[in-house]
């Protein structure tokens, strides 16, 4: 190598030691471009197809034919019911879009395009590709360990990632059990019945709101850093602002916005506030919140706090039950980071739409999993019969075995 290429290569290798933002793609290029072969190889973080197991022999394929609710739901979140749901609306669009099709026999047929075939047949379906997605979500850091699970390699791994998550979202939005709307009159009376049980004092609270704060990389661009900077944690992120039900479900949200951005302004821009009113007109709906959002003209948010002295003794006690419920907004926080550990990580910063599309369908898989595999904190401790009806099939079960 060159001595003004050492040169170089010194000073791109002291820029990324020392700056702690965005690295444009031309400067890893050029710092790649100039190891040799055996450098390259060093640095490539994949595991190369040699070293896998073909995706028919792969762990996932003896998971996927087990049929075990445990092994489904420790993997992709979902048990074999949930996911057989989404697989069968999946499955059709994945083979109809793919250059290679899928006959009613269960053969691979290739598409002719006027220059001819392209490419080999592929050797992974449509339940690979709806399980890598889902496994994606639920791990963190590298895909290498995706790779071993699921026997492709990085580049496969990173493409039908990006395809399948894409076709996951179109299905999901076709789901009842997934869909974030603004609920009818009859499912906010439920609602209030679950939170008068708990919290006899709010009478017309059916839901809880709350933000949520994702890490993201900074970009060179000052402005652009500074739209996702926020000065109190001194970090990076995009913020959500969403709204959990006592059945643990997500009914109005808001995500995606600039870190800089306080809490209650996202709930007035990202029109959260709005709806809340449309309800509150309709039904006289309340909404518990706490100190991060505003409560002047806005009847039906319903603020907790600490005790204030000047408030009589039944606004203090509603105000200490407001507290007590809105911690099932913490809990719908932690459950949607439990459930897809993918969020923690710092995303990726980028301007065509891929942050905003992964945080969509999360929060379409969190209402999915709550409504049909029902491992969820809220519904289980404000739907106390789940837990009964539990006890009561296992007390049965050890009456019948003595």
């Amino acid at each position: 190598m060159k001595l003004s290429d050492q040169i170089t290569m010194l000073l791109i290798i002291r820029h990324h030691a020392m700056s702690n933002t965005f690295i444009h793609s031309r400067n890893r290029k050029t710092f790649f471009k100039m190891l040799s072969k055996r450098e390259k190889r060093k640095r490539q973080k994949r595991i190369p197809r040699i070293a896998l197991l073909l995706p028919h022999q792969s762990p996932w394929r003896k998971l996927y034919t087990s049929r075990l609710d445990q092994a489904f739901i420790t993997l992709t979140g979902l048990d074999v019911n949930a996911f057989g749901v989404i697989f069968a609306m999946f499955a059709p669009v994945f083979d109809s879009i793919s250059p290679h099709n899928v006959t009613d026999a269960g053969a691979y047929t290739t598409l002719n395009y006027p220059g001819g075939t392209k490419g080999r047949k592929r050797l992974i379906d449509a339940r690979d590709a709806l399980g890598l997605v889902l496994a994606w979500t639920r791990t963190r850091g590298s895909q290498m360990v995706l790779q071993m699970i699921f026997g492709m390699s990085q580049t496969c791994v990173s493409k039908y990632i990006q395809f399948g998550s894409r076709i996951l979202v179109q299905v999901l939005q076709r789901l009842e059990e997934a869909k974030v709307k603004i609920p009818s009159i009859d499912y906010v009376e439920q609602m209030k019945v679950l939170v008068r049980r708990r919290h006899p004092l709010l009478e017309n609270v059916w839901c809880t709101m709350d933000g949520l704060k994702l890490m993201i990389e900074t970009s060179s661009d000052e402005d652009e850093q500074n739209n996702f900077y926020n000065g109190w944690t001194t970090d990076h992120y995009v913020n959500a602002v969403l709204v959990f039900c006592p059945d643990g479900t997500i009914r109005v949200s808001c995500f995606n916005v600039p870190g800089s951005q306080h809490d209650s302004t996202i709930a007035e821009i990202g029109g959260i506030y709005e709806k809340l009113e449309e309800i509150y007109s309709r039904c006289q709906g309340q909404c518990t919140v706490d100190s991060a959002f505003a409560r002047k003209r806005h009847p039906f948010l319903i603020k907790s706090g600490k005790k204030n002295v000047e408030l009589d003794r039944r606004d203090r006690n509603i105000r200490r039950e407001a507290t007590s419920m809105r911690q099932s907004a913490e809990w719908g926080m932690r459950c949607f980071q439990s459930s897809f550990p993918r969020v923690k990580d710092r995303i990726r910063w980028e301007v065509y739409g891929a942050r905003k599309h992964m945080i969509k369908m999360m929060v379409l898989l969190y209402n999915f999993r709550t409504n049909m595999v029902g491992i969820n904190q809220i519904l289980n401790v404000y739907k106390p019969h789940l837990d009964e009806d539990a006890n009561e099939m296992y007390l049965g079960r050890r009456g019948g075995r003595r």
